[in-house]
């Protein structure tokens, strides 16, 4: 949380406010964005079974997604965002937004924890089979809309749609980026006189405004992505700054060392998992051995889980 104190109380409360609209902005996304429907989490065999052996989702740290360009790709536009809001600005407007944008550079973001989940609308998508689910030999593991009414409630968690069209996600950037600038410039304009005389005052209050829309900004660019991936229909769970590193756990994916968390879901209790949906290249047998995995795996309803095999024909490679 930003510290205020260090400044004048005019300028506090200017934080202050922002925080509170910052907060009740997310609170009514969150609502918005419920989710109604099952949602599926594509992953191969040891994936599936280790996530209902361990009753736990792994969020894996931000930058070591699948697409390195995730994050890239929403910064990229909402720093293009700032370079049109630039023109006609005054200087002091464009000193703001000049602020704003340093804070997006991948060096000054070094300090940002979010771990993120994948989730997807669609139970039988070609391109997550092929690149999420072992070439179509894996599974997509449904779960019930409930898991993530329960998991939304909780205050780290928070959940929304991955944004595709390109409009949207400007609009997205723009709805709090115009918030932040207008109550600098109002509070420069009310408070004119004291920061032409201290402008050390007028760099520390732009800096800590900044460092709370640099955070909204960067949660926007988490749920961005370009639109050739637009039939991956993604639901993210982000977990946004543990504050507690013991729960960081790592693992190997080749060479490369993962950072992520476990996050505790019950998965075997009773009308938690809606269906399971076998890869279009796991075999005629799978739906049967995966019935038997729930079954040795004391999943307490498996009998009433669904399992279907892919309706995509589909040869792995």
């Amino acid at each position: 949380m930003t510290d205020t104190k260090q400044l004048p109380s005019a300028l506090s409360e200017v934080i202050d406010q922002f925080r509170r609209w910052s907060d009740d902005h997310s609170d009514s996304e969150q609502k918005k964005h419920t989710i109604t429907e099952p949602l599926y989490h594509y992953t191969d065999g040891r994936g599936l079974k280790g996530i209902i052996e361990s009753q736990a989702i792994w969020f894996t740290d931000y930058r070591h997604l699948n697409d390195p360009s995730e994050l890239s790709y929403g910064i990229e536009k909402a720093r293009d965002l700032m370079s049109q809001k630039e023109t006609g600005a005054d200087a002091g407007g464009r000193a703001f937004l000049q602020c704003l944008r340093d804070m997006l550079l991948p060096k000054n973001i070094s300090w940002l924890q979010c771990f993120i989940a994948s989730f997807s609308r669609d139970r039988d998508e070609l391109g997550q089979w092929r690149a999420y689910a072992d070439n179509g030999r894996g599974y997509a593991l449904g779960l019930q809309a409930r898991v993530f009414t329960d998991l939304s409630r909780h205050s780290n968690v928070l959940i929304s749609p991955v944004f595709y069209d390109t409009t949207n996600i400007l609009n997205r950037h723009s709805l709090v980026i115009d918030q932040g600038f207008a109550r600098f410039l109002d509070a420069v304009d009310k408070n004119h006189t004291l920061l032409t005389k201290e402008p050390d005052v007028l760099n520390e209050f732009r800096q800590k405004l900044c460092d709370i829309l640099a955070s909204d900004v960067i949660l926007n660019c988490l749920t961005s992505k370009h639109n050739a991936y637009k039939s991956e229909k993604e639901v993210r769970l982000i977990i946004v700054g543990t504050g507690d590193t013991s729960r960081i756990r790592t693992r190997l994916r080749g060479s490369e060392i993962v950072p992520y968390i476990a996050y505790d879901l019950a998965v075997r209790s009773p009308q938690t998992i809606l269906e399971i949906v076998t890869g279009p290249a796991a075999g005629t047998d799978a739906p049967r051995t995966v019935r038997t995995m729930l079954s040795s795996l004391k999943v307490e309803d498996h009998h009433k889980i669904l399992v279907n095999p892919s309706e995509i024909p589909y040869r792995a490679l």
